[in-house]
C-alpha cells in the first residue's frame, strides 16, 4: 500500500510542477512547433518535384514528433536528479522508507502519460499546419509509447547514475540529441542490428499504425515479443547501473554535494 500512496505522491507533485510552470511549457511546445513548420515548409519546398520525397513527408511528420518525445524521456530522468541535487533535496528522498528507484519509476510512467498526450497534441497541430491526415489510434499508439519509452528511462538511469557521480553532465546530454536523431533516421530494413537499439523498434511500430492504419491487434507475437524484451533490457540495464552508481556515491559520501 505504501507503493500506491507513493505513485499517488509523485502523480500530485508532477501535475503541481506543470500546472504550476506551464508558462515555461507551452513556450517550449510553441518553439517546437514554429521549428517543425519552418523544417516542413523547406522540405516540402526542395521536394516539389520529387515525388518519393514527397511521400517520405509523413515519415518526416512521425519522426519529428517522436523525436521530441524520445528527447524528453531521455533527459527528464537524469534532469530530475541533477535538479533535486542542486535544490538539495536529493537526500531528503532517499531518507525515506520508498526505495529511490521506485520513485523514479514512478516519474517515469507519470511522464510517460504527460509525454503522450503531448505526442497526440503536437500531431494534431502538425497536422493541421501540413495538411497531412495520419491514422491516430490513440488506444494503441498509447500503448506501445508506454512500453517503448522504458527503454529510453533505462538510457536515462544510466545518465541519472553519471549525474550522482560528476553532478554536471548537460554537455553530454545536450551531445546525445544527435544520437537520438540517428536513432530517429536509420531503419532497422536497412540495418537489421538496428532493431536492438531502444525504442526503434517502437518506432516502427507507431509509423506502422499512423501510416498504414492498422491496430495494435494487428502485430505479431514476434513484434509483441521484440517490444518487450527490448524495453526489459534496457530498464533492467539502467536500474542495475544506477544502483552501481549510487552505492559508488554512498561510499564517496557525494550524495549531499553539488
Amino acid at each position: 500500500m505504501k507503493y500506491l500512496h507513493s505513485f499517488w505522491a509523485v502523480t500530485k507533485r508532477e501535475w503541481i510542477e506543470l500546472r504550476r510552470y506551464s508558462f515555461n511549457s507551452l513556450v517550449g511546445l510553441a518553439l517546437y512547433i514554429g521549428m517543425f513548420a519552418a523544417l516542413f515548409s523547406g522540405a516540402k519546398y526542395i521536394g516539389q518535384n520529387n515525388y518519393a520525397l514527397n511521400d517520405s513527408l509523413e515519415g518526416f511528420l512521425i519522426s519529428y514528433a517522436l523525436w521530441f518525445m524520445a528527447m524528453a524521456a531521455f533527459s527528464d530522468t537524469a534532469n530530475s536528479i541533477i535538479d533535486e541535487a542542486r535544490k538539495g533535496t536529493l537526500e531528503q528522498l532517499y531518507m525515506t522508507e520508498i526505495p529511490f528507484v521506485w520513485l523514479l519509476i514512478s516519474k517515469n510512467m507519470i511522464s510517460t502519460i504527460i509525454f503522450s498526450s503531448l505526442f497526440f497534441i503536437i500531431v494534431q497541430f502538425q497536422m493541421l499546419i501540413t495538411g497531412i491526415q495520419l491514422h491516430v489510434d490513440i488506444i494503441s499508439i498509447f500503448v506501445i509509447l508506454f512500453i517503448g519509452l522504458f527503454s529510453l528511462y533505462g538510457i536515462g538511469l544510466i545518465m541519472a547514475g553519471l549525474g550522482l557521480l560528476f553532478k554536471r553532465i548537460q554537455n553530454l546530454l545536450g551531445a546525445s540529441q544527435f544520437i537520438i536523431v540517428g536513432v530517429m533516421i536509420v531503419s532497422p530494413t536497412d540495418i537489421p542490428l538496428v532493431k536492438l537499439l531502444p525504442f526503434v523498434h517502437a518506432r516502427e511500430l507507431i509509423m506502422s499504425i499512423m501510416r498504414r492504419g492498422i491496430s495494435m491487434f494487428q502485430f505479431s507475437l514476434y513484434d509483441w515479443l521484440t517490444l518487450f524484451l527490448n524495453s526489459s533490457f534496457y530498464i533492467i540495464v539502467g536500474v542495475v547501473l544506477y544502483k552501481l552508481a549510487e552505492k559508488e556515491a554512498f561510499k564517496r559520501g557525494m550524495l549531499g554535494q553539488y
